[in-house]
């Protein structure tokens, strides 16, 4: 009897974009405290390009014997349950596999993980979607816990790069935790940031004449 597969993208000899093979991984099953996720969609990050370039070999924060993993955003679905999880079959999550030194990613049809690294995807949003959020969603909300709510009396921040895939998640959470924000951004980028709640300007020089002076610059 033939064992199954699925697909995974990895890295052998690093080198550039062109050292990215496909191969096949035989399906495990999930241990206690594991699921095993069907995946639907994993964002592409910079990082990325950096194992697959040797950056991270070559800064001794990878040592795989055989293959290095790509990806680490991903949203899919749970096909398989080990011991003391509570999430069902089915249920559409998303999640995050963090690290460089390791031989699997999300750029795979399956993916065995913690169950305490998933997050549960409302129906209402869509996967592909989903898959962009963990690594930069989370990002921002560490740097915010680092930053702390906004106090009495000086509660204005300026995020620059506001319209970034950082920046844009530092700016909308900042908002629940009591701070008013303002982004600095490019002209073209003015609707997106207003459309997240902020004030815009385009040149933080602007921003001392209107006399917006944050207590805080934070440069995500």
């Amino acid at each position: 009897m033939s064992t199954a597969t699925f697909r995974a993208a990895v890295v052998r000899a690093p080198g550039g974009p062109e050292s990215i093979e496909i191969i096949d991984v035989p399906v495990a099953e999930p241990g206690p405290g594991q699921v095993r996720v069907r995946i639907a969609a994993a964002a592409v990050n910079p990082v990325d390009l950096g194992v697959a370039g040797g950056l991270f070999h070559a800064m001794g924060l990878i040592d795989q014997p055989d293959h290095t993993g790509l990806g680490w955003d991903f949203a899919g679905t749970v096909v398989a349950t080990g011991p003391e999880v509570d999430l069902a079959v089915g249920t559409r999550v998303a999640g995050l596999v963090d690290g460089f030194d390791r031989d699997f990613g999300t750029y795979a049809g399956q993916l065995i993980v913690p169950a305490t690294n998933l997050a549960v995807v409302p129906d209402e949003l869509d996967l592909a979607v989903a898959s962009t959020v963990p690594l930069n969603g989370l990002a921002g909300a560490q740097v915010l816990d680092l930053l702390g709510d906004a106090p009495a009396g000086g509660n204005r921040l300026l995020v620059t790069g506001a319209a970034g895939a950082l920046g844009g998640y530092v700016v909308s959470l900042a908002q629940g935790r009591g701070w008013h924000v303002t982004g600095l951004a490019r002209a073209e980028d003015e609707d997106f940031v207003r459309g997240l709640g902020a004030e815009f300007t385009t040149h933080h020089r602007a921003m001392a004449k209107g006399g917006v002076r944050g207590r805080y610059v934070l440069k995500p």
